[in-house]
C-alpha cells in the first residue's frame, strides 16, 4: 500500500496540476481573444502568422491537399473537420481550417467541395491548444485526402509543405463550410472541473492511507494487548 501511494500521489497532483496550467493558459488565450476582436484584418506576413487570433487577409486558390479530421461532432451530426491547403500569392501553401462536414457513412469519405476560381479570405490564426493523447502511432495514407485522427498541425504542414499555422474560417466567408467554433473552446471551466477531480483524489488517497495506517496500528495493539491479558 505504501508503494501504490508513493507512485500515485504524485501523479495525481502532477495532474491536478498540469490541469491548473491548462486552465490559466485558456484565461490568457481569451484575453488575447478579447483583445483582438477591435483589430482590423492585416495582410497575412510571416510576422502576423506567428500571433494568434490575428484576422488575416488572403488570396489565392485551394489545393487538392486535404485532411479531414475524423470522429468529430457538431450540432448533433458526426462528420469531419475540413482542413485545405490555400496557396496565397505572397506567403505561399498555408492550412484553412474550412469547418465542418458531416458523413453518414465510414466506408468512404464526404466529397469536399473545392472552389476553382482565385479567393480573396479572411482567415484568423488559431493557437494550439494541445494534442489529445493518443494510444500508439498514428497512421497516415499516403494519398490526399488524407483521413487523420487528431489535429496535429505540425505534422499536417510537414506532410503538406504548409506554414505551421492553422487559419480559420469565421461564418460567412467564402467557401467556409459549417464553422469550427471560436472563443467556446477557450473556456477554462472544464480545466477547473479536471484539476479538482484530480485534486480531490489526492486527498482521498492520503486520507484513505492514513485510515489504514491507524487502523492497522490499532488492530496490532490491541492484539499486543490481548496476548499480555493472556499472558
Amino acid at each position: 500500500m505504501t508503494a501504490f501511494v508513493i507512485v500515485m500521489l504524485p501523479l495525481l497532483l502532477s495532474l491536478g496540476y498540469w490541469q491548473v496550467q491548462r486552465g490559466a493558459l485558456k484565461r490568457h488565450l481569451e484575453n488575447q481573444y478579447l483583445e483582438k476582436l477591435t483589430e482590423l484584418p492585416k495582410p497575412i506576413s510571416s510576422n502576423a502568422m506567428s500571433q494568434p487570433f490575428q484576422a488575416l487577409k488572403l488570396t489565392g486558390r485551394y489545393q487538392p491537399e486535404t485532411f479531414l479530421v475524423d470522429n468529430q461532432v457538431s450540432n448533433g451530426k458526426t462528420g469531419y473537420w475540413v482542413f485545405q491547403v490555400f496557396d496565397d500569392t505572397s506567403i505561399g501553401p498555408v492550412l484553412i481550417n474550412r469547418g465542418f462536414i458531416a458523413s453518414t457513412t465510414r466506408d468512404q469519405l464526404p466529397p469536399v467541395p473545392i472552389p476553382k476560381e482565385p479567393l480573396a479570405l479572411v482567415a484568423t490564426v488559431w493557437p494550439e491548444l494541445g494534442l489529445i493523447p493518443a494510444w500508439g502511432p498514428q497512421e497516415w495514407s499516403n494519398d490526399w485526402p488524407k483521413r487523420i485522427q487528431r489535429v496535429n498541425i505540425a505534422r499536417m504542414a510537414a506532410a503538406a509543405a504548409t506554414w505551421p499555422a492553422e487559419l480559420r474560417l469565421e461564418a460567412g466567408q467564402p467557401s467556409v463550410l459549417d464553422p469550427a467554433p471560436f472563443a467556446s473552446r477557450l473556456s477554462d471551466d472544464k480545466h477547473r472541473g479536471y484539476a479538482a477531480t484530480w485534486f480531490g483524489l489526492a486527498v482521498a488517497l492520503l486520507l484513505g492511507y492514513l485510515f489504514l495506517g491507524f487502523s492497522t496500528a490499532a488492530t496490532r495493539q490491541g492484539a499486543q494487548d490481548d496476548n499480555l491479558g493472556d499472558d
